[in-house]
């Protein structure tokens, strides 16, 4: 997925109140299939990722490891905190 539609999906999980952040909240809407899109930062740990590319691909959802840092994701976000992990729900 390019960078710029996931921008624009993250904008649209801000507006419409369906934007996850942090790892636990995305991992156990992961298990019970609530997601459609899961992205990490690009210096998330490799656990995590390796994690959450599992739990996509059981469950049928896209995963995209960004080339943002975790910095730049929360900047994203407009959080004034790193994100290493986000996601949308479906």
């Amino acid at each position: 997925m390019v960078i710029m539609k996931i921008i624009e999906e993250i904008k649209k999980g801000m507006k419409g109140k369906t934007l996850i952040v942090g790892y636990n909240n995305t991992v156990s809407s992961l298990k019970k299939n609530k997601l459609k899109l899961v992205v990490s930062a690009s210096n998330a740990p490799e656990h995590m990722k390796k994690e959450l590319e599992n739990l996509s691909k059981i469950g049928k959802v896209e995963y995209v490891d960004s080339e943002k840092n975790n910095l730049e994701l929360g900047a994203t976000c407009r959080k004034s905190f790193g994100v290493s992990v986000l996601s949308i729900k479906k």
